[in-house]
């Protein structure tokens, strides 16, 4: 099975696991895309509650809610494309670009 198989070499080259190769060896699944659409729907499940925990906890400071709400951001802003900060993808290139050196 290719899943499997790549899972360890992953393992061999002492790689992080990446969050698809952990579905797929997980569920023995050699379908990368079926793994990719689990992905992005644990992603907009976390948003959701994020979003929910955001607005039902009034008593909750609203600058330690923003401040919280940008480690997610940051981080699906990094990663969305794949692995932003080990590889440098284009797209985060110039997404980091547009927001500290082009500035809207």
């Amino acid at each position: 099975m290719a899943s499997l198989t790549k899972f360890k070499q992953t393992k061999e080259r002492e790689d992080v696991f990446k969050s698809i190769q952990c579905y797929m060896y997980e569920t023995k699944s050699s379908e990368e895309e079926e793994a990719h659409e689990y992905i992005r729907n644990l992603i907009s499940n976390a948003w959701k509650k994020i979003n929910e925990y955001q607005f039902a906890n009034s008593h909750v400071s609203q600058a330690f809610i923003e401040v919280a709400m940008n480690l997610p951001r940051m981080a699906q802003c990094m990663y969305q494309y794949g692995d932003g900060y080990g590889v440098v993808h284009l797209e985060t290139k110039d997404r980091v670009k547009s927001s500290l050196i082009k500035p809207l």
